[in-house]
């Protein structure tokens, strides 16, 4: 008993004991940059208008089908709000109010449409909530006037996101270990065998064992990485490897920012020390540039918080983190194939899913079936997206259902044709046929019309 009470109190002492704000600083100019750049490619590229005025139908998230889309060109009012955000957060005015506001308008986009789910999507979204709660304008920012001078933060709010990126590597590296992955090397086979026309390095890349090797290696990278940058003595190496993995998965695979993401908030795992020198060069930078001189700027930061709070909030957030990715274990069947607690578990990389679907909308009061194709109404991205995806068939399946109530009159029955692929091989029935999903409700207990992976 004394010993746990010891050991209690050193973990206390350790987590609340001062540190330098400049690791927060850092993170928050990092995060706040990648973010930046992010959301100017997306407007540039015309994301907005493809993925969220174009669309004539939305799949929404289970329990949020009542966020509204806004119509027409004042959908672009949010991303043009979150520029604006992230230049504030940046340079470290209005802080608080820039990143909840932040926070709430990326979730808002997210929860638009299933369609656009990725896991890194979903990293920044809770970033961006755990990075409210955090002093991260404490050094280097406006708001504190505090530019040059050390403010000293409790080492917990450093550790926090640590925690919350090192959670993303393990959990990336605990998904891969799954037969497909390490015994089949698919999907990478696949991947890596559409890179075989890359001059010098394709027909190497195109070889089986190279799929092997990358999976196995990739497996043990992910589980590895948290351990090896906690490591003073190994980290500036881990940091290297992580530097040239994500460029070269950025590379040969379309994984968007990602890799960008990554590369830059595993610098957390630097020393605060580390993050003052890099800071404080761009602070010369800075007074050569413009004159002025910052280091001359008054200390006035202070932060004080209900300890007790902070602990249980942080505590419970953190076992949702832990409880989230590990939820696939509670449904029957291949989480892969039936996609049930896929999503927010970090599985990064882990599936080449086709399929095809068609449904069936029968009038119960004559008999009479008609055919419908997803094209009617989706984009090509919401098509191949729902053609794998149990939940977003059945909201499909709700949608069509209500159309033709309205349309006929009467009372209708819709079935799913499916055929999915998982990882090349041959496709499968997916969705019993004889289902009415019209009359299914979406949940989270277990989907028992999607049907078994047969083994070929």
């Amino acid at each position: 008993m004394y010993r746990q009470r010891f050991s209690s109190f050193q973990l206390n002492r350790k987590l609340n004991e001062p540190v330098d704000a400049a690791s927060l600083a850092f993170f928050r100019i990092v995060f706040g940059c990648i973010m930046l750049f992010s959301q100017l490619r997306f407007l540039s590229k015309g994301w907005v208008y493809l993925l969220y005025i174009k669309p004539k139908f939305f799949f929404k998230y289970y329990g949020f089908h009542w966020v509204p889309v806004l119509s027409g060109n004042w959908m672009y009012v949010p991303w043009i709000v979150m520029i604006f955000c992230l230049v504030l957060i940046i340079i470290g005015k209005y802080y608080r109010v820039a990143i909840t506001l932040f926070f709430l308008l990326f979730s808002y986009t997210e929860l638009l449409d299933i369609t656009n789910y990725l896991n890194h999507y979903y990293l920044i979204t809770v970033l961006s909530f755990l990075m409210i709660f955090l002093p991260m304008n404490a050094a280097f920012s406006l708001d504190s006037r505090n530019w040059k001078q050390p403010a000293m933060v409790p080492r917990w709010t450093l550790t926090v996101l640590r925690l919350q990126v090192g959670l993303v590597y393990f959990f990336a590296g605990l998904s891969k270990i799954k037969y497909d992955w390490l015994m089949s090397a698919e999907p990478m086979k696949t991947w890596l065998a559409a890179c075989w026309n890359i001059p010098v390095i394709g027909t190497w890349l195109a070889m089986p064992v190279t799929a092997y090797i990358f999976s196995w290696v990739g497996m043990l990278f992910d589980l590895t990485a948290v351990f090896l940058l906690l490591n003073k003595k190994t980290r500036p190496y881990e940091y290297i490897v992580i530097v040239i993995f994500h460029l070269m998965t950025f590379w040969l695979f379309y994984i968007g920012i990602f890799p960008l993401v990554m590369m830059g908030i595993a610098l957390v795992f630097f020393s605060p020390a580390f993050h003052r020198r890099i800071l404080n060069k761009f602070l010369y930078w800075m007074n050569k540039k413009t004159g002025e001189n910052y280091a001359d700027i008054p200390l006035s930061f202070s932060f004080t918080v209900n300890q007790s709070a902070y602990a249980f909030f942080f505590g419970l957030y953190f076992l949702i983190q832990l409880i989230l990715p590990l939820r696939y274990l509670f449904y029957k069947g291949n989480v892969l194939w039936t996609e049930q607690g896929y999503r927010y578990a970090w599985n990064v990389m882990l599936i080449e899913k086709d399929g095809y679907v068609e449904f069936y909308v029968q009038d119960k009061a004559t008999g009479e079936r008609f055919i419908e194709y997803p094209k009617k109404y989706l984009t090509p991205l919401q098509e191949k997206m729902m053609s794998t995806q149990p939940d977003m068939i059945l909201q499909y399946a709700a949608f069509l259902a209500g159309k033709y109530q309205i349309k006929l009159k009467h009372e209708v029955a819709v079935y799913a044709d499916t055929y999915v692929s998982l990882n090349k091989r041959p496709g499968q029935l997916y969705i019993d046929p004889k289902v009415d999903l019209s009359k299914e409700q979406d949940s989270f207990a277990q989907k028992k019309w999607i049907l078994s992976e047969k083994k070929l």
